[in-house]
């Protein structure tokens, strides 16, 4: 997973955490192919080229969490709680490319679809954003 998107996104470093053991959700691999597609995406638009972007899945005991994690440009605090709807961006400035702001919007769908959620943090440390995707999953095999 995380070759293709090291070779797609090849001005950012990717880096991938994942568990040991793969897991398994009730869905559709077409969606979930878009789902990330979006998630780095959006994690590469707010990146400086060279900047950092971690896509990393973990387990709880019920819910798998799919992030992606970008360096870089903190939530707009006049977004906050709209970052997931239709034709919302966070995108400033005269020199960006037109922007519909429909790419959050799909993965919201798409985490609904999926009887899940997405949400969006800034990190920690204040080095940038987490966009999350929580779905349950069937299970983990070795």
């Amino acid at each position: 997973m995380g070759m293709a998107y090291r070779q797609t996104f090849s001005s950012h470093k990717i880096d991938t955490q994942l568990p040991a053991v793969a897991c398994t959700i009730n869905g559709s691999p077409e969606l979930i192919v878009q789902l990330l597609d979006k998630l780095l995406d959006n994690a590469t638009d707010f990146t400086a080229p060279g900047g950092s972007i971690t896509l990393a899945v973990e387990l709880n005991p019920r819910m798998l969490r799919l992030s992606v994690a970008n360096q870089g440009q903190l939530l707009p605090p006049h977004l906050d709680g709209r970052l997931f709807e239709s034709l919302v961006s966070g995108r400033s400035g005269a020199e960006q490319k037109p922007h519909l702001g429909l790419g959050l919007y799909i993965v919201r769908l798409i985490a609904e679809f999926h009887h899940g959620q997405a949400t969006a943090t800034n990190l920690q440390d204040g080095s940038g954003v987490t966009v999350a995707v929580e779905m349950p999953y069937v299970g983990a095999t070795p």
